[in-house]
């Protein structure tokens, strides 16, 4: 077929230089892999190799080529424990969620945290000309910063821009084709009708002798197609992502991509290359077209016949996908024209979050549809914001946004205010806000939760009679789909709490005034030799601020070392030996700023 002679687009000069180099397998768990480069994560693309572990921590971790230590980190989230390796060539590999480093760049982390105690640290360590030696045991595989554990690998050229590790001459034993799963189908206008709804539209796929099938969809108007697919590899269990995918009608190709590079700038690109299904979150799915505003590095062939439309006939339509080794997949799906589809004036209601929204217009029944772009129900206020009463105890605050222009939402009583950057949003859309304010919470709704925010947004909300003097109010977001709650980076100034958003959705106003609690104290001697102690901290609203932690063993201050998954403090001091009997003194805030102490006899 013609969608694999465009392959040759993807070939940069920097990436072959990466090409051409002879790396050595990192880790000694195995040529085992548990993801794979371009993934999905919550907000970017995977940028590496996850090199199974087997659920456990301490596998040597190799320098895969000749080089020098160029940087040093440490962190409570993302990479953890890392070690970034810069070549001769100017590209450089990096080892992410290491149990430790080895003896020499564990006494250069010591030195540099000891001086404050800080647990996390970044330091840039290239002007040391410290030589790795190819196959050099740098580290030890293990679970920081997000676990299970595992070792995160990757390879970045001169510029750091991440490259897929697997065009090298590393490999895994892998002969088996990807698996489709399931297929999105997602109305483009506000007349288009898929299977009679202007909502996506969910198709689990079926399987025939030698090509998976999504069946017939009838649809009005023009639409576009998300597909899970997903790929395997011999003797283990893990779906990874699957390197090219291909929209296909007929000998033409509408859409061709392919996981080679991506700058980390284009990080947000994810947000418009992978939808959930109507109702979910979970981003699986991967569009087969370009989206307005999108620049996704990994896009080769995007015509503007892959968003689809039919005419007076069925129309079948072919996708294609392969792993990076060769194996490959396809389904079809064919699409009918639906003459019956009629739309007609809608009805606002109020759980503005259980509306299907797209930039240009949204369905607030999943029958019909509401123009957004020009709004003939409610009345101006203010220039570009548009007030409508939904019943008799709230109003939508709708306004208007261009990328390029700054742009607020004040509500006429001036309690609630949102202000978005210039650089807010992918594309044109339009954001409806309100809130709910009783004597029991008070709830904020800023929408389309469903289409992705660009940057960050403030959020300010005047808590007026709501006030209480003494408690610690703050931001938390609220999960649509099981009604949990996060907290949101927030601080109260006076009766106005003042927040910082990443994205839209419903958010609650909650009071934060106990402390965390501190629990279980417990010496013990790791596995590698060296002597530990930990506390159990948790905090049940925002959450352990672990910058503030001082952990302090029979006089003798160590490093607070925060472990969020498993809710632990860990106490570190390069040489600690425990003595017959212990004092430990444990002090840590929560991000409200309350603050915990405990004193524990051992």
């Amino acid at each position: 077929m013609r969608f694999f002679s465009i392959a040759i687009f993807s070939f940069f000069i920097t990436a072959a230089n990466v090409q051409a180099q002879e790396y050595l397998w990192p880790s000694a768990s195995g040529n085992y892999l548990s993801s794979t480069f371009g993934e999905t994560r919550s907000a970017h693309f995977h940028a590496g190799l996850d090199i199974k572990t087997w659920g456990r921590e301490g596998y040597k971790v190799f320098a895969s080529r000749d080089g020098i230590l160029f940087r040093l980190l440490v962190t409570e989230r993302g990479y953890g424990n890392a070690i970034y390796l810069q070549h001769d060539d100017g590209t450089f590999t990096v080892y992410a969620h290491l149990q430790r480093f080895n003896d020499q760049f564990q006494s250069i982390a010591d030195s540099i945290r000891l001086q404050d105690f800080s647990f996390e640290m970044d330091a840039f360590l290239d002007t040391l000309a410290i030589q790795v030696n190819q196959g050099d045991v740098i580290g030890y595989t293990g679970s920081t910063g997000i676990g299970p554990p595992h070792l995160h690998f990757e390879i970045r050229d001169s510029l750091e821009t991440p490259v897929n590790a697997l065009r090298t001459n590393l490999s895994i034993k892998d002969d088996l084709p990807p698996v489709f799963s399931s297929l999105i189908v997602e109305p483009l206008t506000k007349n288009s009708r898929v299977n009679g709804q202007p909502a996506s539209n969910y198709i689990r796929a079926g399987k025939g002798r030698e090509v998976f099938d999504f069946g017939e969809v009838k649809l009005t108007g023009k639409a576009g197609l998300a597909v899970n697919v997903y790929d395997r590899a011999n003797e283990v269990y893990n779906a990874y992502a699957v390197y090219s995918l291909a929209l296909v009608q007929d000998s033409d190709t509408l859409f061709y991509q392919e996981l080679n590079r991506f700058d980390y700038n284009e990080s947000n690109e994810m947000f418009l290359d992978r939808i959930a299904p109507f109702g979910s979150t979970r981003r699986g799915h991967q569009r087969l077209f370009r989206k307005d505003g999108s620049k996704n590095p990994f896009y080769l062939i995007t015509k503007d016949s892959a968003q689809i439309s039919v005419s007076d006939s069925a129309e079948t339509y072919t996708i294609v996908a392969s792993d990076y080794f060769g194996n490959t997949s396809r389904a079809t799906v064919t699409f009918v024209p639906d003459t019956l589809s009629k739309s007609s004036s809608t009805s606002l209601t109020p759980n503005t979050d259980e509306w299907y929204w797209t930039e240009n217009w949204a369905s607030p029944d999943l029958q019909n549809t509401l123009d957004l772009t020009q709004l003939n129900t409610g009345f101006m206020w203010e220039e570009s914001q548009h007030i409508v009463r939904v019943d008799s105890a709230k109003q939508l605050q709708f306004a208007r946004f261009i990328p390029g222009t700054a742009q607020k939402i004040i509500t006429p009583d001036r309690q609630l205010t949102l202000r978005f950057s210039d650089q807010a949003f992918f594309d044109t859309l339009t954001v409806a806000a309100s809130y709910e304010m009783d004597n029991e919470a008070i709830n904020i709704y800023v929408q389309p939760e469903m289409l992705p925010a660009k940057s960050n947004f403030g959020l300010e909300f005047f808590l007026g009679d709501y006030f209480e003097a003494g408690n610690n109010y703050r931001l938390f977001r609220i999960d649509a789909s099981d009604g949990d709650t996060s907290y949101v980076e927030s601080e109260l100034t006076g009766r106005t709490l003042h927040a910082r958003p990443s994205s839209l959705g419903e958010f609650t106003v909650l009071a934060d005034n106990e402390a965390p609690e501190i629990s279980g104290l417990n010496i013990y001697k790791t596995d590698y030799g060296k002597w530990r102690a930990s506390v159990r901290v948790t905090d049940d609203l925002t959450g352990i601020e672990s910058s503030s932690a001082k952990f302090i063993i029979n006089g003798q201050r160590g490093i607070a070392e925060y472990d969020y998954e498993e809710e632990l403090l860990i106490y570190y001091l390069p040489d600690f030996t425990p003595q017959a009997a212990n004092t430990a003194v444990v002090e840590i805030k929560d991000k409200a700023g309350n603050i915990a102490s405990k004193e524990f006899q051992n």
